[in-house]
């Protein structure tokens, strides 16, 4: 479930945001760039993935209830697929933009003071990119940390946005300024199907090797001894934390109070070794009378 710490980030990163579309929309108006366009054009997708998903980290915090009895934390790869996919569309409005500019020629004015802008705004992002990504993965909330990823892509494309202008200005070779916009898309369009190939996966309840091995190693561990065995482990990243579910098998003349304490010590090391977080089923079962299944 998410923190009051990461409802505070989003919230954070949407008010950031509006800041830096309306300074970098100045700069368009300025200097009329093409790189400056698709950085500016990328913020409107931007504000729009950050309202969503600064409204599903709301959503993603609601206990429980009759119609979501899982609760509500799959809404997080939902964001994440809702940005990806709008982040395609800015760049395909960018390298559009961009490709029309190369047709009908190109101006540059104000250049100085629309760069100082679009400098500013890519160093305030970076910034909120870092921190945005730092409580994502502490709180293992996909969509803060989707949400710093963008931020970060951001802020690249506003570096590479100061620097194609500048060095189409100083060698007065001002196409560059649109191929700059057009390899910025293409970049941008990576971004974006990274996020929509991660939401999809994650909808479809894809394992995590890394997830598996770990719970492995603990199982292989507290069976060792010879007292219980395990079978049927299933391994999930889920959108606030890992599920793991599993049959412990125990002797047959062990107590039901034994049995509970040992599954109980065994979920406790799990979590040690998947995060605190983590929601473990552990299924109790005789060992000369399984369930049948495999």
């Amino acid at each position: 479930m998410a923190t009051s710490i990461e409802s505070r980030a989003m919230s954070v990163s949407l008010s950031v945001g509006v800041g830096m579309l309306v300074a970098k929309w100045v700069a368009f108006l300025l200097t009329s760039s093409s790189v400056i366009f698709s950085d500016a054009a990328e913020s409107v997708v931007h504000i729009i993935a950050v309202w969503f998903a600064w409204y599903a980290i709301r959503v993603s915090e609601r206990p429980p209830d009759a119609d979501h009895q899982f609760g509500h934390a799959k809404i997080g790869f939902v964001s994440a697929g809702v940005e990806g996919g709008l982040i395609c569309i800015a760049a395909l409005v960018i390298i559009v933009s961009a490709v029309t500019k190369l047709v009908e020629g190109v101006t540059l004015e104000n250049v100085g003071i629309g760069t100082a802008i679009t400098a500013g705004a890519g160093a305030v992002n970076a910034f909120l990119g870092v921190y945005l990504v730092r409580i994502g993965k502490r709180g293992r909330s996909l969509i803060v940390e989707a949400n710093g990823q963008h931020v970060l892509t951001d802020a690249w494309t506003s570096a590479g946005a100061v620097g194609g202008l500048l060095l189409a200005s100083w060698t007065n070779v001002l196409w560059l300024d649109p191929a700059m916009a057009i390899l910025f898309g293409a970049n941008i369009i990576r971004e974006g199907v990274r996020l929509v190939y991660a939401s999809v996966h994650g909808l479809m309840d894809r394992s995590d090797p890394e997830l598996e091995r770990r719970a492995r190693q603990v199982l292989d561990d507290a069976c060792a001894s010879g007292t219980c065995s395990y079978h049927r482990l299933r391994v999930r990243a889920g959108g606030q934390g890992p599920h793991v579910d599993f049959h412990l098998a125990v002797d047959d003349d062990m107590i039901m109070i034994d049995a509970h304490t040992l599954a109980t010590t065994i979920e406790e090391r799990l979590r040690e070794a998947i995060g605190a977080n983590a929601e473990i089923m552990t299924h109790l079962e005789s060992k000369t009378q399984p369930d049948g299944h495999e």
